[in-house]
């Protein structure tokens, strides 16, 4: 990565094209999709292990990237994925104090450690925002009504809340609590929109060299992300084994028997946590691998059976065609041109929805008088065998 051309600006090598930190945040924003699949495949196998995890995954999510970015943090002066593209965190002040040095010396010189103030920092914009950020669009996605709310057309939830305003019997407090619920409403859409295009505004000014932090958190915290230069792997590792080493010899100097198993045991568990930590770096990247296949082959030909050319004659005989659509009958009732409406009452949209053996939907209401009087579907006009009991309820959202 260092010996890759700033694409912005050629003043500074080490500064990273737009390109490399969007790849590292791209990297970022798939971590979690990736996790939380594995963990879904494995709870099925280990309910009762892993089934609170799964049910509460923003949380166990937020407190595994806790440990892991803090130990890049601490390792690397990156993030996980930061430091999987060679990147890295270098706190604006020093930069500005060592601008000199670093022009005579081209760079090849390490940056020092960031500080635990700098730290917690990072770890609040890394792990704390994106945690707060989830939760708040989950909130929002529940008190909004949802998928449903915004094809249908209508929200259950805010009828239901004014008609609690309306009932004298309601609280204040829930009165209350309604009120900054349907305030949220409507100023998180707009809040949102300030969020990803605050990110936006910055990452376009950061390609045309206007600013020198590609987020307005980096900006806000002082940090700015560089590449790593050689010095830098060669400061990290020679500290690595410097580590390492006293460790060792920590390890064979006589002490007390409690004190020396206590430190010893200390020692290796923090040497075990570490590496496995360390293995992330190739365990993350194998599971986000495998999610997209995975995502990939669902959503393919091969997945939905449209691979006649590539199976056997015999496979592709026995592929069940979708059943006919039934027309509608002239002497029965015309469809209408809008979706979601009922043509017999025309209502939009659908009160109720109920379907016909036919499968043409219907107000339930329409759908049962019309039934019981005539016993025929009102638009294709074949007999209902049943009579009313082949009326059958048709549900927006499946549980």
């Amino acid at each position: 990565m260092e010996f890759m051309s700033a694409l912005g600006s050629q003043e500074d090598t080490y500064r990273p094209s737009l390109f490399e930190l969007d790849a590292q945040q791209k990297l970022r924003e798939l971590l979690q999709p990736a996790v939380q699949y594995v963990l879904a495949i494995y709870a099925q196998r280990y309910p009762r292990l892993l089934i609170r995890l799964v049910n509460n995954h923003e949380e166990f999510y937020a407190i595994l990237m806790f440990f892991v970015e803090r130990h890049y943090l601490k390792e690397w002066g990156a993030s996980f994925a930061e430091n999987f593209y060679g990147l890295k965190r270098v706190s604006s002040a020093y930069l500005n104090n060592n601008k000199f040095a670093a022009t005579v010396n081209g760079g090849q010189s390490s940056t020092p450690p960031l500080t635990r103030n700098q730290i917690n920092k990072s770890l609040l914009v890394l792990v704390g925002l994106p945690y707060v950020k989830c939760r708040l669009d989950l909130f929002y996605s529940q008190i909004s009504g949802g998928l449903s709310a915004s094809i249908l057309g209508g929200n259950e939830q805010e009828e239901r809340e004014q008609e609690e305003l309306s009932d004298m019997d309601t609280p204040a407090r829930r009165k209350l609590a309604i009120r900054l619920t349907q305030l949220f409403r409507k100023v998180y859409p707009f809040i949102n929109m300030l969020y990803h295009g605050s990110n936006m505004a910055y990452n376009i000014a950061y390609l045309f060299g206007k600013t020198k932090y590609y987020s307005p958190w980096l900006h806000l915290i002082g940090l700015e992300i560089k590449r790593m230069s050689m010095a830098d792997y060669v400061s990290i590792e020679t500290w690595a084994f410097l580590r390492t080493y006293y460790d060792k010899l920590a390890q064979t100097q006589p002490k007390n028997g409690s004190s020396s198993f206590l430190s010893t045991s200390f020692s290796t568990m923090s040497g075990i946590f570490s590496k496995v930590i360390e293995f992330l770096k190739v365990l993350l990247p194998m599971s986000i691998f495998f999610y997209k296949f995975l995502e990939w082959w669902y959503s393919s030909e091969f997945a939905r059976g449209g691979n006649a050319g590539a199976l056997g004659d015999g496979e592709a005989e026995n592929t069940i065609p979708p059943p006919e659509k039934l027309k509608a009958d002239p002497r029965g009732t015309p469809v209408p041109n809008t979706r979601n409406t009922c043509p017999l009452c025309l209502t939009s949209p659908i009160n109720n929805p109920t379907a016909l053996p036919s499968g043409y939907v219907f107000c339930y209401t329409c759908a049962y008088h019309y039934v019981e009087e005539h016993n025929r579907c009102p638009v294709t006009w074949t007999k209902v065998e049943r009579g009313v009991e082949g009326l059958t309820k048709v549900y927006a959202d499946v549980m």
